[in-house]
């Protein structure tokens, strides 16, 4: 019974915290603007890095990643250098 009711409890307060999460994150412009900037510096951090890479170190980041889109970055990047 003890581990049942803690359970409950810590579900209980997971989803509070939660809802106090999403609750902060839609009503507080300035807070929604800072993690908005955040994510668009990792965004661009990581479009630098695959700018800098070279293909072979594209490809294996790729399969250690296993996300093709780090591939398919790269060759857009190659083909915007070039003019196309």
């Amino acid at each position: 019974m003890g581990k049942k009711l803690f359970g409950l409890i810590a579900l209980g307060a997971t989803i509070a915290a939660g809802a106090f999460a999403g609750y902060k994150v839609a009503t507080d412009d300035e807070l929604r603007q800072k993690l908005l900037r955040g994510a668009q510096d990792v965004f661009e951090t990581s479009k630098k890095a695959v700018t800098e890479m070279s293909e072979d170190v594209a490809l294996k980041t790729a399969k250690m990643t296993k996300n093709p889109k780090i591939n398919q970055d790269w060759v857009e990047n190659q083909w915007e250098s070039i003019g196309y």
